[in-house]
């Protein structure tokens, strides 16, 4: 008898605790979109939106720069803090002084980062932490990858001078991200291409080599270009 009624007490106590807890349980705290480490790429100079929704109770939200091989960001890599009241705290490393920006609406959380460089180019994250203590903290991040427009860094000067017959060997170079495309181009023919760069060679250049000649790169984010001026001397033979 008294085992039964020590049972019965212990059930409705059980019921009470999974009702008071029943609230929590059912908005347990969640991201809606998670990016789930994909990647998002920008050009260099740009800006980038990183967009957060979540569900339930949440109190501050993080954003920042996660550590690889870590599953949560250190905390000197964080760069924008909201409070659940809305009020925004900025830190973090002093290159992103006047860069970043965060916002916050019921469900959601959006943080900016502005005039992107190639240091940009790392992994950030968000972590959203509960208001109650019956929950955990969640954690997502996203890799910001940064593409540049191609720089043609030779030929340097716009013009060249070759004796007739003499070999010849013009480079057209360029950087960017991804890595351009490179062509040599005369009268509309592409006469050499290459990844970053491409060769313009003559065995034995002549005078019909001469004229204009364009050094192009090309990637996803533009496109560079670059004329040069070739000039063939001739050979000068003494008459008999």
């Amino acid at each position: 008898m008294r085992f039964a009624k020590a049972a019965s007490v212990c059930m409705q106590h059980c019921i009470l605790l999974a009702l008071l807890l029943l609230p929590y349980a059912a908005g347990a705290l969640s991201f809606t979109s998670p990016y789930n480490g994909m990647t998002v790429r920008r050009s260099a100079g740009s800006s980038v939106n990183f967009t957060w929704d979540f569900s339930a109770n949440v109190g501050i939200v993080k954003w920042g720069l996660k550590k690889s091989g870590v599953s949560d960001f250190i905390t000197n890599g964080v760069l924008v803090t909201i409070s659940s009241a809305g009020v925004v705290t900025l830190s973090g490393p002093p290159a992103y002084t006047g860069r970043v920006s965060g916002s916050r609406s019921s469900g959601q959380a959006i943080f900016t980062l502005t005039s992107i460089t190639r240091t940009d180019e790392q992994l950030y994250g968000c972590q959203i932490n509960p208001l109650s203590g019956f929950d955990q903290s969640k954690f997502d991040f996203v890799q910001l990858k940064v593409e540049e427009k191609p720089t043609i860094t030779r030929p340097v000067n716009a013009n060249a001078s070759y004796d007739e017959e003499s070999p010849v060997d013009i480079i057209c170079e360029a950087t960017g991200t991804p890595d351009p495309n490179v062509e040599w181009i005369h009268k509309g023919q592409v006469k050499s291409t290459g990844s970053k760069k491409a060769s313009l060679t003559f065995g034995k250049i002549t005078r019909d080599n001469a004229g204009e000649y364009i050094c192009r790169a090309t990637n996803p984010v533009g496109k560079a270009e670059k004329q040069l001026n070739l000039v063939v001397n001739c050979k000068y033979i003494e008459s008999q």
